[in-house]
């Protein structure tokens, strides 16, 4: 046996590791290659994919640039040089590489949906769709690609095509969990209750979602709950908390109810009479027959439009002393506002605005303005050098009882779609909430008002982006509002 026949079957062998997932041995190998010979663009680019999948993108883009440097005829090098820069947010490195991958091999599926992901996170939506039908056209059973194809058509608008993909998608790959779970999203969005929930309990196998503790005792099915007890317990984010929490009043008076919350919410929902044990992290659990994800009642209940539980408020905070708002003017318009989410949720970056968005309400006659904001982005009021003008109260909150005390003595609340919206429409406060062009499922389409929240009035973009009309509408609504 030769020496290229050495190395071929020692490549072969790394490989086999490589795809069983033991990386370390693998990369013990491939190096071990480039000691006979340090030119062997193959061992480079494996060497680069398997740090790459230890997550040091720095390296394995040197590594694999090594490799095509060597040999640049092989379109798999160009599409993980591509996946590398993606990784590293450097998406027209990454498009340019993987045009390259499709330039050397025209019919390349995986290039193609690779530079969709690419255009998307661009948020070039058109060209990701394109590149998406580019790769079905090449592999019609590309379940992935229909898939993206279905989120890059939502965020546009098209949702009839988007609901077809991700139909498509499913049919393809039927325990495809994340694709049944944006469809459950999009059939919400468009008031499609009774499908939308049984398939939003698909995501607890889907990886955008977190996983379903595990419990002992049974998931409730909606069967009799006298003398028995259950526990409903938060699993998502404190909006779907706030939201949901309308449910536990619809329990029977003969059962017992343990509530297990995020701590921040802990305070805020005693006020709940029905609530027998709350209890939050780190504190046991007392026992239970039955167990509920708070975000599963709305399907357990079997609630469609007409039927959601909108009886408010249904939180009873009591005002908080330390948390007086002190007025320059108690004849003007007290008026919170909220500007930013979670940086951690999926949609942050369409629904998060910068805080000089408001600076066009700013200066309306007879309005006083009091941030809610938390988190870093309180910051951005002396940044934007607005100190005089908002006065910042969220910086002193440490839980939603605070915010909750706060908006029991303003007049309204201005907020993106965050917890803060949430709270305001569950204490019955006016409150005024910014959508992006494709909101989020709760809020629906083509209406102004929320039947979660009967206090809401819902600001929508009529355009992708463009805050700047929203506002307009806004400015000219909250001087008529002021002038009452």
């Amino acid at each position: 046996m030769n020496p290229t026949q050495d190395i071929i079957s020692i490549l072969k062998l790394a490989l086999r590791y490589h795809r069983e997932g033991n990386l370390d041995y693998a990369k013990y190998v491939y190096q071990h290659v480039l000691g006979i010979d340090p030119q062997n663009a193959d061992a480079l680019h494996l060497l680069g994919v398997s740090v790459y999948q230890s997550e040091q993108y720095d390296i394995a883009i040197n590594l694999i640039t090594q490799a095509i440097q060597i040999d640049s005829t092989k379109p798999l090098f160009f599409t993980n040089l591509g996946n590398a820069f993606q990784k590293q947010g450097k998406l027209e490195k990454s498009v340019q590489a993987y045009q390259k991958a499709i330039q050397i091999q025209p019919d390349y599926a995986d290039a193609y949906y690779n530079l969709g992901n690419a255009f998307q996170k661009q948020g070039k939506l058109e060209k990701s769709a394109q590149a998406y039908q580019k790769a079905i056209q090449i592999q019609p059973d590309y379940a992935e690609a229909y898939f993206n194809l279905g989120n890059s058509l939502r965020e546009q608008g098209k949702l009839e095509k988007s609901t077809q993909a991700l139909q498509k998608a499913i049919q393809i790959q039927p325990d495809y969990a994340d694709a049944h779970f944006n469809l459950a999203m999009l059939l919400l969005l468009q008031g499609q209750f009774v499908e939308g929930w049984e398939k939003y309990e698909w995501r607890w196998d889907s990886s955008l979602q977190s996983q379903k503790r595990n419990f002992k005792r049974p998931l409730w099915d909606g069967t009799s709950l006298s003398g028995k007890s259950i526990l409903i317990y938060a699993e998502q984010g404190f909006g779907d908390s706030i939201q949901f929490a309308r449910y536990i009043d619809l329990f029977p008076d003969t059962a017992t109810i343990i509530v297990a919350c995020q701590p921040e919410l802990k305070s805020l929902l005693k006020s709940i009479d029905r609530i027998g044990t709350l209890v939050t992290k780190g504190e046991d659990i007392p026992n239970f027959d039955f167990h509920a994800p708070i975000v599963s009642l709305p399907h357990i209940f079997g609630t469609v439009l007409e039927t959601i539980p909108a009886k408010i408020p249904y939180l009873y905070p009591d005002k908080n002393s330390d948390f007086e708002i002190l007025s320059d003017d108690e004849r003007d318009l007290k008026v919170g506002i909220t500007w930013a989410g979670s940086p951690t949720h999926i949609n942050d970056r369409n629904r998060s605005i910068s805080l000089n968005d408001f600076k066009c309400l700013l200066d309306i006659e007879g309005c006083e303005f009091f941030s809610l904001q938390v988190g870093e982005h309180h910051r951005d009021i002396k940044q934007c050098g607005y100190s005089r003008i908002i006065k910042d109260l969220g910086k002193q909150f440490t839980n939603f009882h605070h915010t909750a005390s706060v908006i029991l003595q303003l007049d309204l609340v201005i907020s993106v779609d965050t917890a803060v919206a949430h709270l305001a429409g569950a204490l019955g406060k006016p409150v005024w909430t910014l959508l992006p062009f494709v909101p989020d499922w709760r809020w629906m389409l083509n209406r102004s008002d929320s039947p979660w929240y009967p206090s809401m009035t819902l600001f929508r973009q009529r355009k992708r982006g463009d805050w700047h009309s929203v506002f307009q509408e806004i400015r000219l609504t909250l001087t008529q509002y002021s002038q009452r």
